[in-house]
C-alpha cells in the first residue's frame, strides 16, 4: 500500500518539476527539435532491441 503511495508522489514531483523548470528556463524551438530526434533514435533502439530479445526466445 505505501509504495503505491510513493510511486504517485513521485510522478506527482516529476510533473511539477517538470513544468517548474520549463516556466523558468523554456527551450528554444532548436533544442526542442534537437531533443525529438534524440528521444526519437532512443525509443527506435529499444524497440530493436526488444525485438531481437523476443526473437531469441522463439
Amino acid at each position: 500500500m505505501r509504495s503505491h503511495g510513493f510511486i504517485k508522489g513521485m510522478a506527482a514531483g516529476l510533473v511539477l518539476g517538470a513544468c517548474a523548470t520549463m516556466l523558468c528556463d523554456p527551450v528554444s524551438d532548436r533544442q526542442r527539435h534537437r531533443m525529438q530526434r534524440k528521444t526519437e533514435g532512443v525509443f527506435r533502439s529499444i524497440g530493436n532491441i526488444l525485438d531481437s530479445a523476443l526473437d531469441m526466445v522463439r
